[in-house]
């Protein structure tokens, strides 16, 4: 077992090439990996299935796991780093070999900091967390998964790094409550530790309020503080936000009257996506979400109607079931079927059975009729995602399950060039109409050095983000003419868009700071199709242009759109067709919605 004696093996002999893992030797197996790591195709920063397979057969000889370590100090690093990679999925490794796996960190050898969590040793776990919060990519990289698999040995040591005595960094407890949340039951064990630094008079307000929300990624272990919790709010009031975070994550009793108070002060879309993540806990929210439901804001509404089946206040459901005949926004529909089902709301039973019979929209009927399955048998609802976020916002993807339709039925009807102006066909005259816009983007402070680009102007947030501000002149990508100017809208996707009107005299007003993919005269009616897919996000939204009698435009929410739209076109018949995802949907000069018909 002796490394010394070990060194003998990396002396490699030539042979016949063998596959990966059937090596007969560990003497072989070693040549294999040696000549696999120095090919000038591979790459470090992959673990494909060849190289794990041969790793896992070094790893299944006696003096396996002694060869890999020989290897941390091989002169070629691309042979270090295999050894390294060899021992990040080791089931056991001896803490005598600490000292080697520590020079190999030192030496940057990516893959290998999770060796620290294989060895049964407090030394390796204190490394472990001393690595994590120096390194560049924490939380989600190999050495939050060092400390997640030191488990319980490393839980003396968060408490000891959260108390801050050598100064903490300013995501330290950020980190370590992420680790904490990955590590299962065993983070129970931490409780205790915690809160008594979160209660200790004598540490800073930000190291307990770190504490504290660090608790907070306990989940329900950490469900047994609530009155501790309750007590130090009411003993240290500048405590209060931190310790309500700390109840709320932890599913306490009090996150509905925590989040009702939220949401009184200010109603937002995503302090309700939060209140449904705390599933009955937010019950005591639930008359306020009722409230909610008639909000002036369409995403509040909706929100309100999402959170409601999540947190299981069956008293919604009359209301609910009212929003199933909403005409404005096929979103809502759609969530308060689901959340009607999620309720197990026996009373919406008819107004669901018309729903999933008679609603303009598939998606619609098929989360009605789910709705009713559920109700009568009682299946409780199971999520898509093992993350609460995408689960809460799936209504931006209801259109990706309606077939497509690629041959659409109704012809397209051409616009006047002297009416409507598209890019790049107008690009001349669509360039005459560009005006100053602001590109607002958002990027970690660290990342920046504080100097400006030329017209640029940046300023670092409360939340440690740098905000950019760059002006730039935009020529917009479509122009409806209207009495006296031009109604002008553009989109540059991630970075943000806006509809304007611009009169002949060259003075301009701001509508909207949206994305605009176009401008239609429909019926009576001036309507603009907005809206974003990015990522992992699908908004869109048709709002009706309006001109007051001094002659000033505004814009209003008209008709949602289950989705962001790729493309619209006015046809025959007067109405307008918009592509959303898969879905071809049409919507007439009343508002009245319908599925595009069509031909195959």
């Amino acid at each position: 077992m002796r490394l010394p004696s070990l060194l003998l093996l990396l002396t490699f002999a030539a042979g016949p090439a063998q596959a990966a893992g059937e090596c007969a030797s560990l003497q072989a197996c070693l040549t294999q990996l040696r000549a696999l790591a120095t090919r000038p195709e591979h790459r470090a920063e992959q673990m494909q299935s060849p190289e794990a397979d041969l790793l896992a057969r070094v790893r299944s000889f006696d003096e396996g796991i002694p060869a890999l370590v020989a290897l941390l100090a091989d002169a070629d690093k691309r042979v270090a780093v295999m050894g390294a990679k060899g021992l990040r999925d080791a089931e056991a490794i001896d803490p005598v070999y600490l000292p080697q796996v520590k020079a190999g960190l030192d030496r940057e050898l990516k893959w290998l900091a999770p060796a620290l969590g294989h060895m049964d040793s407090d030394a390796a776990a204190r490394e472990a967390v001393a690595r994590l919060l120096v390194s560049k990519s924490a939380p989600h990289n190999q050495e939050a998964y060092a400390v997640q698999l030191s488990g319980k040995r490393a839980i003396p040591f968060i408490i000891e790094a959260a108390r801050c005595a050598n100064g903490c960094g300013p995501n330290d407890h950020y980190y370590l409550g992420y680790v904490l949340s990955e590590m299962g039951e065993v983070r129970a064990l931490a409780a205790p530790g915690l809160m008594a630094l979160a209660a200790d008079p004598s540490v800073l307000p930000e190291v307990a309020a770190g504490a504290l929300q660090m608790i907070g990624r306990l989940q329900s272990d950490g469900a047994s503080l609530e009155t501790q919790l309750i007590a130090l709010r009411q003993r240290a009031p500048l405590l209060a936000p931190a310790v309500d975070e700390a109840l709320v994550g932890t599913g306490s009793s009090a996150a509905g009257t925590i989040f009702t108070a939220r949401l009184r002060e200010q109603a937002d879309l995503y302090v309700l996506r939060d209140l449904a993540e705390t599933g009955r806990a937010g019950r005591p929210a639930g008359p306020l979400l009722v409230e909610l439901l008639g909000h002036e804001d369409w995403d509040v509404r909706l929100g309100a109607a999402r959170a409601l089946g999540f947190i299981g206040y069956e008293p919604s459901a009359e209301a609910l079931a009212a929003l199933l005949d909403d005409s404005e926004d096929v979103r809502i529909n759609w969530s308060a079927a689901e959340s009607l089902g999620r309720l197990h709301a026996a009373s919406a039973e008819p107004a669901l059975q018309r729903a999933a019979q008679a609603h303009w929209f598939p998606p619609v009927r098929q989360a009605a009729a789910k709705a009713l399955a559920a109700i009568r048998d009682g299946t409780p609802y199971a999520a898509d995602d093992d993350t609460f976020m995408p689960e809460f916002f799936k209504y931006q993807h209801i259109a990706n399950d309606v077939p497509a339709c690629s041959v659409p039925a109704l012809a397209r009807v051409d616009e006047s060039p002297q009416q409507k102006l598209r890019a790049p066909e107008a690009g001349e005259r669509l360039a005459k109409l560009s005006f100053a816009a602001t590109i607002l983007s958002y990027g970690a402070a660290e990342d920046r050095d504080g100097t400006a680009k030329p017209g640029e102007l940046i300023a670092v947030t409360k939340d440690n983000m740098v905000e950019h501000r760059q002006t730039v002149l935009q020529e917009p990508n479509v122009a409806l003419r209207v009495e006296g100017g031009w109604l002008a809208g553009s989109n540059r996707g991630e970075w943000g868009g806006e509809l304007i009107f611009l009169d002949d005299r060259g003075v301009r007003q701001t509508l909207l700071e949206k994305n605009v993919e176009d401008i239609y005269k429909l019926g009576s009616r001036l309507v603009a199709v907005t809206g974003l897919g990015h990522l992992f996000m699908q908004e869109g939204m048709l709002y009706e242009l309006v001109r007051d009698a001094a002659g000033r435009w505004s814009a209003h929410p008209w008709r949602a759109l289950p989705g962001a739209p790729d493309e619209s076109w006015l046809v025959e018949g007067g109405e307008l067709q918009v592509s959303v995802g898969d879905a071809s949907l049409l919507v007439d000069a009343n508002g009245t919605m319908r599925m595009a018909p069509c031909l195959q």
